[in-house]
């Protein structure tokens, strides 16, 4: 009986374990993009791909990105943009993230429509200056 209760709690335990590494994400962290390549829509549009590394350790890729935007007419420099974010586990967590939102010169941050695995359920911001991607998540 003893071997038995043992075996239960180590199974629990186990179990406990798991759920909570893999929900665990970094809520707040930044990612450095490195251009990969791009090309024109048309109607003032393009997709990008990028690589992303690690923002302090560049050697170190951490995910990809695509991104579709487009112009919106009547508004110099304002785009909508929708991305698709990969990350590999090395920062923030293991998923992916889809992206939407409007770009102007003075306010980049996209708002985070969903994801997959370790992001499923995950909301917030995403905020593109230049080459450097911050993650600002909520649970």
């Amino acid at each position: 009986m003893r071997k038995f209760i043992l075996a239960a709690a180590l199974a629990v335990l186990g179990a406990a374990l798991l759920a909570t590494s893999a929900s665990a994400i970094d809520h707040h962290f930044v990612v450095k993009m490195h251009y990969i390549s791009s090309h024109t829509t048309g109607h003032g549009g393009f997709v990008r791909k990028d690589r992303l590394v690690n923002f302090y350790h560049h050697q170190n890729r951490v995910g990809r990105d695509r991104w579709k935007c487009h112009a919106v007419p009547g508004h110099t420099g304002h785009l909508k943009c929708k991305g698709l974010i990969h990350l590999n586990g090395e920062k923030g967590g293991k998923g992916y993230i889809r992206v939407r939102g409007d770009i102007h010169h003075n306010d980049s941050r996209l708002d985070i429509r969903g994801g997959t695995r370790q992001f499923d359920g995950v909301a917030g911001k995403v905020t593109w200056k230049g080459v450097r991607l911050y993650f600002d998540l909520v649970r």
